[in-house]
């Protein structure tokens, strides 16, 4: 259970005093509430209530439901979960990591075949460097249609700020694992330097398998096991390492295990290089895990240092769309 003083950085979307009986009304997808004072009840739709009592921990709750108070009480509904610790940094992640993690974005999207009347979905989009690839990709093409979505509701508000582009682009905040996902509708699903952050990676893939249409394309980049630039980052931390939860064969397991053909993959490299180490923690800390445990002050990191990202395409089995 996570307490507020953990959430010291989490954006308030509402706070305030309900009487009896009032409601919260939560929809799809997952918030955070802390109850001050007073009892609520958890109502979801579906699956057993939850009793709510004020203390320092902060419920997570997966909508759709409802918050019922049973007696007078003050509360606080922060925005949704985001447990990574992305939020707090948006700003800074866009401005630091943005234009590189493009590059990753460009080489993965440079082979996809977008075509016309062609529906392209980016999750985990962060700040939208994958859509932006997407949208280069698509350039050439009328109604195509590109939707990011990540449940970091200000990196979605930073994905907004982009200039307008030749194919527009939507953006989401949702959680990808509470998300009602259609079925056999996209032609193509992108995921950005996402995988190694999730936790329950069968029912994401399954999720993006199901929502593909047969033929329909997952391309996707983690960083590799071998990254020095992720070895860089734990040997940074200050705190135990949270942040990567997924290593590099794990996840071709569960694609593969989800029903995916592996059709390509590549070696993507790069080399991130600043003007001094103190550049460098600073781009280190714009992460959102890294950013949230601290970095510790006794190890120097250097001013450059390589990359290394496993690229792969993988297909849902069936005929692709006009064969």
């Amino acid at each position: 259970m996570t307490t507020i003083g953990e959430l010291g950085g989490s954006h308030i979307v509402d706070a305030g005093q309900k009487d009896p009986d009032e409601r919260l009304l939560i929809s799809d997808g997952r918030q955070a509430l802390w109850l001050i004072n007073g009892s609520a009840e958890w109502r979801p739709r579906s699956g057993r209530p939850m009793a709510m009592e004020p203390s320092e921990a902060v419920y997570e709750l997966v909508g759709p439901g409802a918050v019922s108070f049973l007696e007078s009480s003050h509360y606080v509904w922060l925005e949704a979960w985001d447990e990574l610790g992305f939020g707090p940094r948006a700003e800074m992640y866009r401005m630091l990591m943005e234009s590189r993690n493009r590059g990753v974005g460009q080489a993965l999207a440079a082979v996809l075949p977008v075509a016309r009347g062609q529906i392209w979905v980016d999750i985990g989009t962060g700040t939208g460097a994958m859509v932006q690839a997407l949208q280069e990709r698509a350039a050439t093409h009328e109604s195509v249609w590109i939707l990011g979505i990540d449940r970091a509701s200000r990196m979605i508000d930073q994905a907004w700020c982009h200039p307008s582009a030749d194919v527009p682009a939507w953006f989401v905040a949702q959680d990808l694992l509470a998300l009602r996902w259609p079925q056999r509708m996209f032609d193509g699903v992108s995921a950005l330097l996402l995988l190694h952050l999730v936790e329950d990676l069968d029912g994401l893939l399954g999720n993006v398998y199901n929502a593909l249409k047969p033929g329909g394309l997952f391309a996707y980049a983690v960083s590799s096991d071998a990254n020095p630039f992720v070895r860089m980052i734990m040997h940074q931390l200050a705190g135990p390492g949270k942040f990567f939860k997924q290593g590099q064969a794990k996840i071709r397991q569960s694609v593969v295990r989800t029903g995916f053909e592996i059709i390509r993959s590549e070696t993507y490299r790069d080399v991130i290089a600043l003007d001094n180490p103190k550049a460098m923690t600073e781009l280190i800390g714009s992460i959102g895990g890294p950013g949230s445990q601290g970095l510790r002050k006794d190890v120097t990191p250097p001013p450059s240092i390589e990359r290394v990202f496993d690229l792969v395409w993988a297909k849902r089995p069936g005929p692709s769309q006009g064969e």
